[in-house]
């Protein structure tokens, strides 16, 4: 096996989905040819201690600038030469396209050694393509890769219409560790913690943004309240729509429904999930914006996994991440009424709320488990 270096600026213990896509996959492989280079950032020496992920964080500077960028790419560029040269790394992996991409190109160049891609949707978009150059070095960028490694059909479409075979670019799925995000009663203390005692909980764990359709979730509390009167709405996550949101709240009357709980570590994460009745995140698309659209939705497995009935926006990757009709529900992410119903649908009906959960929890077990998408990756590094 080839000895491989995955290069992103998202990981552990950044928050974000890309993080956790890659970490999660990135721990299940040999640390004796995987390795990871990525920024130090506050609290990378603390999550990096005890896990057996091989993990090399290069110092960056912080801020949004443009110099500051530059600079923290050659660095990144010098180490990923160092390892290359004296630790035999012979295949590069891009967490991102631009500046990862960019140090595969060159190494390419250089050293002779592929480069290949992770893409997650929105990437040929023109807010990314902004301008001619910009447009004609992502081209460059994309075709020298020796594969597109794409996380959804939806977001393998893009590049198909972009004019790369299939062959070139790949589907890795994410996973879920189906032995970590169980069924199960949620912990005593939780319960008091979030005061959820008697109560029917609806759940979003995600970065709080507006494509993730928060908004619309809180939109439908007051008529959800008159029909299910005991409902609590928890939030797990930061972002910048978080204030947005809270006004939105109090405007409608429901502030006292919706609890903001913060960040959650990643080992609290699957009591949160047994905490709810029904997860919701009626993700939508956001036309011009670089957070356009949800090339998968990593959490609606993790809910499924845990044996909870979902429900997804008709947007995106999760058209994938959730069976219509088996884990969940895809809805109109801008229709309060019909989020309304299939909610009240299921409060009604705990056996129907189970039925879902299960059916939920073994489509994980058979196509979603993390060990999948391992293999593949294996592959390719032969």
């Amino acid at each position: 096996m080839r000895r491989t270096l995955l290069i992103t600026n998202d990981y552990p213990p950044v928050v974000s989905g890309i993080s956790t896509f890659l970490y999660q996959l990135w721990k299940r492989l040999d640390p004796d040819f995987h390795t990871v280079l990525t920024p130090r950032v506050t609290g990378g020496k603390e999550f990096d201690r005890g896990k057996t992920v091989r993990v090399i964080r290069h110092p960056s500077f912080s801020g949004s600038g443009g110099l500051v960028k530059l600079i923290n790419a050659v660095v990144q560029f010098f180490y990923a030469a160092y390892l290359i040269i004296f630790r035999g790394v012979k295949r590069i992996y891009g967490g991102q396209i631009w500046v990862s991409g960019t140090i595969g190109l060159l190494a390419k160049k250089i050293f002779g050694i592929p480069y290949y891609l992770w893409v997650y949707g929105g990437e040929t978009t023109s807010v990314y393509m902004s301008g001619s150059f910009s447009d004609y070095w992502a081209k460059i960028l994309l075709k020298n890769a020796g594969s597109l490694l794409t996380i959804s059909d939806y977001c393998q479409k893009e590049f198909l219409d972009y004019g790369f075979p299939a062959e070139k670019c790949p589907i890795i799925l994410p996973g879920v560790d189906s032995t970590v995000f169980t069924p199960g009663a949620p912990p005593k203390d939780l319960i008091v913690k979030r005061n959820t005692s008697g109560k029917k909980i609806l759940l979003t764990v995600a970065r709080i943004s507006e494509r993730k359709g928060h908004d619309l979730v809180i939109r439908a509390l007051p008529e959800l309240l008159e029909k299910h009167p005991d409902i609590l709405y928890l939030i797990v996550g930061r972002g910048s729509d978080e204030g947005r949101l809270q006004e939105l709240a109090e405007q409608l009357g429901v502030s006292e429904m919706v609890k903001f709980c913060g960040f959650v570590p990643d080992e609290e994460l699957p009591d949160y999930y047994r905490l709810c009745d029904i997860y919701v995140m009626p993700n939508r698309e956001i036309i011009d914006s670089t957070d356009s659209i949800e090339g998968f939705g990593i959490s609606f497995i993790e809910a499924s996994a845990c044996a909870k009935p979902v429900i997804g926006g008709k947007s995106g990757g999760a058209i994938e991440a959730v069976a219509a009709g088996i884990s969940g529900y895809l809805i109109d992410p801008n229709s309060v009424d019909v989020f309304v119903e299939i909610v009240d649908k299921l409060l009604s009906d705990p056996d129907l709320c189970e039925q879902i959960g299960g059916q939920g929890r073994c489509r994980v077990e058979e196509e979603m488990d993390w060990r999948y998408q391992t293999e593949t990756i294996n592959k390719l590094a032969r």
